[in-house]
């Protein structure tokens, strides 16, 4: 499947050097963020190539880095009990 190799080529390309001469096949998990992006826009990129885009429009296509960023998941949560200090 095409869109698996572009997935797993994105991933490679976000190797550093010092990833690959420590032998890792994936990224140091620090960067999860950007290389999530990376493998996004180019899964996204190879799906509108084929015509398989049926979501994004042409002003989104043309900033798709930047609507990629805007799609994706950040985790923010607020505590479910407030913290109280107790002094005696």
């Amino acid at each position: 499947d095409r869109m698996l190799y572009v997935a797993a080529k994105a991933l490679a390309e976000c190797l550093s050097p010092d990833d690959a001469t420590k032998g890792r096949v994936f990224p140091h998990i620090s960067k999860i963020r950007s290389v999530s992006h990376a493998v996004a826009v180019a899964v996204i990129e190879e799906a509108m190539s084929n015509g398989l885009n049926t979501r994004i429009s042409a002003e989104e296509a043309r900033n798709l880095s930047d609507f990629v960023r805007r799609k994706m998941y950040y985790p923010e949560y607020v505590p479910l009990v407030e913290k109280r200090t107790i002094t005696i």
